[in-house]
């Protein structure tokens, strides 16, 4: 929804952090190899990431010169 409130987002981040504990036990047990478990917790960052982006709540930094120059 557009009008999503920052103060929204605080369950979403319980969830995750709780996601991100049953992964990493998936991995610790053998469940989950620990490739997969990396990749699924770097979807949901990558999501989160994206849903911040869209609502305004992060701005990505913007490249710095240096690194421009090096690619």
């Amino acid at each position: 929804k557009p009008a999503a409130q920052p103060e929204e987002v605080l369950p979403v981040e319980k969830l995750i952090a709780e996601t991100y504990s049953v992964i990493d036990k998936a991995v610790k047990v053998g469940t989950l190899h620990r490739n997969t478990g990396a990749r699924r917790k770097s979807r949901l960052a990558r999501t989160k990431k994206a849903v911040e982006v869209h609502h305004g709540w992060y701005t990505p930094a913007s490249a710095s010169p240096a690194a421009a120059d090096a690619v």
